[in-house]
């Protein structure tokens, strides 16, 4: 794997254009809602969360797509693609499955944000109780 570019979340927010850093922040302010006790770390060279020093959550602002937060299990759990997640704490349909274990979650347009705001902590909250 490729060594991270940024040494820090600031480092990369600064690298990044102004529309698309204010989507990061957005998403950065979505996780520190639902679980401020989460560390923020650059790894993959995106914010990245970890709970108990295990990756859970990463931001993805990489290319054109919309910004999103990855919501996985970090890399030493073995994932099946295709098959169904265990998580079922997802009432809204907020969640895109890529695997048993791994998520994503897009931000929402800015016009919708404030509506979807507890939604999505909760789903944030249910994921990192979730083992």
């Amino acid at each position: 794997m490729a060594p991270d570019r940024y040494r820090s979340v600031d480092e990369y927010l600064a690298a990044l254009p102004p529309s698309r850093r204010e989507q990061v922040e957005a998403l950065r302010g979505l996780v520190r809602a639902a679980a401020p006790e989460l560390d923020e770390i650059v790894k993959w060279n995106s914010p990245d969360y970890t709970l108990d020093g295990i990756d859970r959550l990463t931001i993805n602002a990489a290319g054109r797509g919309p910004v999103r937060l990855i919501l996985h299990f970090g890399t030493e759990r073995a994932e099946t693609k295709g098959a169904a997640p265990t998580f079922t704490e997802d009432p809204t349909g907020l969640l895109t499955w890529h695997s048993d274990i791994r998520a994503s979650l897009e931000l929402p347009p800015e016009a919708e944000l404030e509506a979807k705001r507890s939604a999505i902590t909760a789903v944030i909250r249910a994921w990192l109780a979730h083992e």
